[in-house]
C-alpha cells in the first residue's frame, strides 16, 4: 500500500462526482481538500496510533471497514472524524477551508464522506500490520512528515488529474 493507491482509491469509484452532486461543489475544490486532509488524517491516525489504546482502537476501526464499499455515508464518518481529530476537528476544518478557499461547511462534508473510505482502503492495506508503522511510512517517518506527505499527495492528485 503506498499514497498513490490510497488516492487513487478515494478519488476514483466516482467518489468526487457523487461528492460534487450531493453538496454541489466543484469537483477541484473536493481535490484540493482532499490533497490537504489526507496527511492530516495520516498524521492525526499514527498519533493516535502512539498508545497501546489507541492503536487497539485504530485497528479495530481499520478492521470494522475493510471490508466495506464505497460511498457516502456522513453519520459514520462524522464519528470518524470525532475520533480521530477530537478536539483538533474545529481547526482542522477550518485550517484546510482557509488554504482551499472552501467553506467549513463543505470542508466538513467532504471529510464525513471520504473518511469511511479512508478507513476502508486502509484497513484492506493494513492486513493485521502495526497501524503505526505502517502510517510511518506512509507520511515518510521523518519530523517534517506532514508536508512530506502533503508535497508526494499534491504531485499524486496532480498527475491524476492534469489540471
Amino acid at each position: 500500500m503506498d499514497l498513490n493507491s490510497i488516492i487513487n482509491s478515494l478519488t476514483g469509484n466516482s467518489q468526487i462526482a457523487e461528492i460534487a452532486k450531493k453538496f454541489n461543489i466543484d469537483p477541484n475544490k473536493i481535490i484540493n481538500v482532499i490533497k490537504e486532509a489526507i496527511p492530516k488524517f495520516l498524521s492525526a491516525m499514527q498519533k493516535n496510533a502512539g498508545t497501546a489504546a489507541g492503536a487497539a482502537a485504530l485497528t479495530q476501526a481499520l478492521g470494522n471497514h475493510a471490508g466495506q464499499g464505497f460511498g457516502i455515508n456522513l453519520e459514520d464518518g462524522k464519528k470518524i472524524l470525532e475520533k480521530i481529530f477530537g478536539g483538533n476537528l474545529g481547526s482542522v476544518i477550518s485550517s484546510i477551508g482557509q488554504k482551499t478557499s472552501t467553506s467549513n461547511d463543505q470542508v466538513n462534508n467532504i471529510l464525513a464522506s471520504i473518511a469511511p473510505n479512508l478507513l476502508s482502503v486502509l484497513g484492506k492495506g493494513s492486513s493485521g500490520g502495526n497501524i503505526g508503522n505502517i502510517l510511518g511510512s506512509l507520511l515518510g517517518g521523518g519530523s517534517n512528515s506532514g508536508s512530506s506527505a502533503g508535497k508526494a499527495i499534491g504531485g499524486l492528485l496532480g498527475k491524476i488529474f492534469k489540471k
